[in-house]
């Protein structure tokens, strides 16, 4: 298709975020007809609710995770507090409004990754140490990937040559020797244009109005002009919201007939549920997030076991490429991780019931417990010892070994009698 024809086809000429027709197209925006007659790219695949749900789930919840930079000492890992700037703020935003929030740069990366396979960010500042403090997010059609002879990746942002080492690239799914990631657009471009063609067909077919709801008959023959009076008078008499429910009344000879809806208007509904169901299969979310609760799930039951199923089969793998992505920019043994603790929340007796349990194990102390329930610690560093009696003095109080029974309290010494006032 040459550059002229497709000036001429508005709704494939039109960038990603372009009102401007005649701009030059995205990579993501040159879409070819798909057998439903529906163009598929980035633009016209987020018009379809399904998908927009999917990716708002995906971006929101990988977002809001709380990300921390840890540091490994054997088998042991060690928050580190404060975090580096990079984990702490990758993107500029704490600092200054005129960079991007954290939250705001990992949605606008998965956003990248779902749809078009890659997700691309430069780095734009250093520290003393030559250690990246700043990223920026790329668009995917501004960055080309590929490989040089000894199989390293070269990259290029805007046809300018940029170091590897200043770029940080996530690959969704890959072929073996590619570069670069596969399109979910691309791969499952019929799929998406099918659930378009069906919710452009529903949208024609409520707003064309072309289903009559019934006709009537007379006896005989009607002329053009009095079939037309007998179409507004009845319509002026029984259409709209406020006549709806009244009784009607034919004279001469007329009847009233409806017209059910027809079995392929009815097939209709179920070829939207289909699509719907393998566009979440697509992208991995369970039907009960998108809203269909009329078939039963086998993610478990109770909100605590369809959560971790979620962060299971369907998050972890986004997660562990941006830990791995940022633990590339780390010094070792430094290392990116999420923290999806809020993901596994359950009501509040269950949690109350597993603090319990890893309290009487010495697996947290009383100060990580009431952090994960945002409360201050307790003063005098009373909660940071994972080995004190729950009901007695704590393991650093002077005098005490272990083994030992904890001292009573030395009882108060009672004050003096004293003698009642003389009467003067």
């Amino acid at each position: 298709m040459s550059i002229l024809r497709r000036a001429s086809e508005k709704r494939f000429f039109m960038p990603s975020g372009s009102g401007d027709p005649w701009s030059i197209p995205s990579n993501g925006s040159l879409a070819a007809m798909t057998p439903s007659g529906v163009p598929v790219n980035e633009d016209t695949a987020m018009q379809l609710l399904v998908v927009a749900a999917c990716v708002r789930i995906l971006s929101t919840t990988v977002s809001g995770l709380p990300f921390d930079a840890v540091r490994m000492k054997g088998a042991l890992r060690e928050t580190m507090d404060p975090p580096p700037p990079v984990i702490g703020d990758p993107f500029g935003g704490g600092a200054s409004s005129a960079w991007s929030k954290r939250r705001e740069g990992f949605g606008q990366l998965m956003v990248s990754l779902l749809l078009r396979g890659n997700a691309y960010a430069k780095v734009i500042a250093r520290d003393r140490v030559l250690r990246p403090t700043r990223l920026m997010v790329l668009h995917p059609d501004r960055v080309k990937c590929t490989f040089d002879e000894s199989g390293a990746r070269v990259y290029e942002v805007d046809r300018q040559s940029v170091d590897a080492e200043d770029m940080l690239h996530m690959v969704g799914i890959a072929y073996p020797e590619a570069p670069t990631g596969i399109s979910v657009l691309a791969s499952a471009r019929n799929a998406i244009g099918l659930g378009l063609a069906a919710e452009e067909f529903g949208a024609r077919f409520f707003g064309s109005g072309a289903h009559m709801s019934g006709v009537v008959q007379v006896p005989g023959d009607l002329d053009r002009e009095r079939a037309r009076q007998l179409k507004e008078s009845f319509t002026a008499s029984h259409g709209g919201l406020q006549n709806s429910h009244t009784v009607g009344i034919l004279s001469g000879g007329a009847e009233w007939k409806p017209i059910s809806v027809t079995p392929e208007d009815a097939q209709f509904l179920g070829t939207r549920a289909a699509q719907n169901l393998d566009i979440a299969m697509l992208f991995g979310i369970p039907p009960h997030m998108l809203g269909q609760v009329d078939r039963t799930t086998s993610w478990g039951t109770g909100i605590e076991q369809q959560s971790l199923g979620f962060l299971r089969y369907t998050l972890d793998p986004w997660l562990g490429a941006f830990e791995d992505a940022w633990s590339a920019l780390l010094p070792k043994p430094q290392m990116a991780r999420f923290d999806v603790n809020a993901l596994l929340r359950t009501d509040t007796a269950g949690r109350y019931a597993v603090y319990m349990q890893a309290r009487n194990a010495g697996l947290m102390t009383i100060d990580e417990i009431r952090a994960r329930e945002n409360m201050a610690p307790l003063p005098d560093g009373q909660g940071a010892d994972p080995f004190a009696p729950l009901n007695s003095a704590h393991t650093h109080d002077p005098g005490w070994e272990p083994g030992q029974e904890p001292a009573e309290p030395e009882p108060a010494p009672e004050a003096a009698p004293t003698e009642p006032a003389k009467e003067p």
